[in-house]
């Protein structure tokens, strides 16, 4: 262990560091209280011992001060040195922040015996850091999977569904409009009668990358909305800007040139429905979906492959 000293006998020091030393453990030495918390702060030592009688600022205030600063890594053990070990004093060390109390001067064989059991409890601790650590990666990869399609690795319904609510109640908030594009894959039930549903799943993940590559702000949101339904959330969008990102969209995937020969135009297109409104309060956010859904029926009936817009009714 990386094990600090506080002392303000040099010969104390010496001696106590070459005994630490012999142990193996890396030994750093401070002659009074305010240098101990200056290389605590400096090098976060794994454990601390503190001489009780020092002048200028006593064990037991380094030991309150080093305490309220917490360190990087939560619990250093502490063991506080003095020559009185009256039940007092061994009970003001511990209310202090101490974890032991050892009387000057201390035995070669005490001393490994404390520190060797400071050790273990050590050891103990950063197992259950690491093994915490492990655990929150665990929690924070499967809230990223449970929020992700697993197919187009696009978010899924559910992300899209909090982010939509999110952004609405940050568009009330700011009074800036906020737009959705509900787009839907042309003839996708033909395209998977001709080709089979594995290129079917190819397909889905081409026109996810088409409007992700039209997404060009990370505020935008691109979302499978369901089947080969998807969504590109729009914060701070006008109903203009609205329809000009689904125009990206379509050239987009019409670059692709994706053969589909069930289709009249021989390729993979879109049809796409757009709304944007200034969300006022008392309106249901459903609304804008809904009419970005009318917006999205109304492209398919004028032919598919195109987008339209519709203004929220009042």
């Amino acid at each position: 262990m990386r094990i600090l000293i506080a002392d303000d006998s040099r010969t104390l020091r010496a001696a106590l560091g070459d005994q630490l030393r012999d142990m193996g453990h890396t030994v750093m030495e401070a002659h009074e209280g305010q240098q101990a918390i200056d290389l605590f702060r400096a090098d976060e030592p794994d454990l601390i011992v503190l001489d009780v009688d020092m002048p200028v600022m006593n064990g037991y205030e380094t030991a309150r001060r080093i305490r309220a600063l917490g360190g990087d890594h939560g619990w250093i053990p502490i063991i506080f040195l003095s020559s009185n070990v009256q039940d007092k004093d061994v009970a003001t060390g511990i209310e202090a922040g101490g974890d032991d109390y050892l009387a000057k001067p201390v035995s070669p064989v005490v001393l490994r015996a404390k520190i060797n059991a400071m050790q273990r409890i050590t050891d103990m601790r950063q197992r259950l850091v690491d093994l915490k650590e492990q655990l929150e990666a665990h929690n924070a990869s499967l809230r990223e999977e449970s929020s992700q399609d697993s197919l187009t690795g696009i978010p899924n319904r559910r992300c899209f569904d909090a982010a939509f609510e999110q952004e609405w109640n940050h568009a009330m908030r700011t009074g800036k409009p906020l737009a959705l594009l509900l787009a839907d894959v042309d003839h996708f039930k033909r395209y998977n009668d001709t080709y089979g549903h594995q290129r079917g799943d190819e397909c889905l993940k081409a026109v996810a990358n088409a409007m992700r590559g039209a997404a060009r702000r990370k505020v935008d949101l691109v979302a499978r909305y369901g089947g080969e339904e998807f969504a590109l959330l729009l914060p701070e969008t006008p109903p203009v800007s609205a329809l000009l990102v689904a125009g990206r969209v379509l050239e987009t995937l019409r670059g692709m040139r994706l053969p589909h020969e069930a289709s009249p135009s021989g390729h993979v297109t879109l049809s796409i429905g757009a709304c944007a409104t200034v969300p006022q309060g008392g309106q249901d956010p459903a609304e804008l979906v809904k009419t970005a859904d009318r917006a999205l029926y109304d492209a398919k009936s004028k032919g598919r492959n195109q987008a339209a817009l519709l203004a929220i009714s009042r």
